[in-house]
């Protein structure tokens, strides 16, 4: 072995320096106070906002033999997607009105779980009382409920436990009644209230658009149209932009993304009426009135 060789062996080896040190430690630090200052001002805004629960179900079980099946029919009510985020539009509609006896069903179509719970918020002594939804998981609809002990007039306020900041109303008229402020469902009829919903992802070509998009209705009823998308739609009479018919039996005119609007078939003739969205004609559907 050289001299060289032997000199080289007794030499320490520095793996690194206090400079670099320095800077490893700069860099650290000035990472840690940038993730800080982003977190911080929204932590808040993250715990009272939680994230999507799962919740197992257990299925229905069918009727069992000779009991009588639940009545059809439902004064539906929807969770907008993006209800979450305060401000945004809670419940579709905000003022619903329910016959008397009928029961009331909430469509949760937003991302995270919500609830439907009677009173005017957490610290409420009677809330709950009346109904309460429990959790209603994304994209999943509430068990039906029944108002027991309402009059007619009554005026019952509700609130989601997980966000107290989304707020509603539901209103009780006479029986056979309703108007924009309910969506009746189940049943080949159009009871007032019927609803069509523009579905979500509807305006790219191809996708399911109109649900149901064949829908059958009664003179006088009032059709409630909710925009479940994120891009402005129309339900529209006719065949399309060149029909030169359109819009003469009815036409919502644009319906921003979440918000909904009401058809009036109060005078129009039994028949049956293709519709479609003057946004994107190749969204068409059906309405027979009767």
């Amino acid at each position: 072995m050289s001299h060289d060789e032997r000199e080289h062996e007794k030499e320490p080896m520095i793996l690194t320096s206090g400079r670099r040190m320095a800077k490893g430690l700069a860099i650290v630090v000035i990472t840690l106070a940038i993730g800080a200052a982003i977190i911080v001002p929204f932590f808040d805004e993250m715990f009272s906002i939680p994230p999507p629960v799962t919740q197992l179900r257990q299925p229905t079980p069918p009727p069992s033999e000779g009991e009588e099946p639940q009545p059809g029919g439902a004064t539906t009510i929807q969770i907008p997607s993006g209800a979450s985020v305060q401000g945004n539009p809670s419940y579709e509609p905000a003022n619903a009105e329910v016959p008397m006896g009928s029961e009331v069903v909430w469509d949760n179509t937003d991302s995270v779980p919500h609830t439907a719970t009677s009173g005017t918020g957490q610290n409420d002594p009677t809330s709950g009382d009346l109904f309460d939804t429990s959790i209603i998981n994304p994209n999943e609809k509430s068990d039906s409920v029944v108002l027991e002990g309402v009059s007619e007039g009554d005026v019952i306020d509700y609130y989601c436990t997980l966000h107290p900041y989304m707020t509603a109303q539901l209103t009780i008229v006479a029986a056979g009644e309703g108007s924009s402020g309910g969506a009746q469902t189940g049943g080949e009829g159009g009871a007032a209230g019927s609803t069509i919903n523009i579905l979500s992802g509807s305006s790219v070509q191809g996708n399911p658009d109109f649900d149901p998009d064949g829908l059958t209705a009664k003179v006088g009823d009032k059709i409630n149209v909710v925009n479940q998308d994120n891009v402005p739609h129309t339900v529209t009479s006719g065949t399309g932009q060149n029909d030169p018919n359109k819009g003469q039996a009815f036409d919502t005119n644009i319906i921003m993304g979440g918000q909904s609007a009401t058809i009036s078939l109060a005078e129009v003739e039994p028949g049956q009426y293709d519709y479609f969205c003057t946004i994107h004609p190749y969204m068409t559907g059906k309405l027979t009135v009767e």
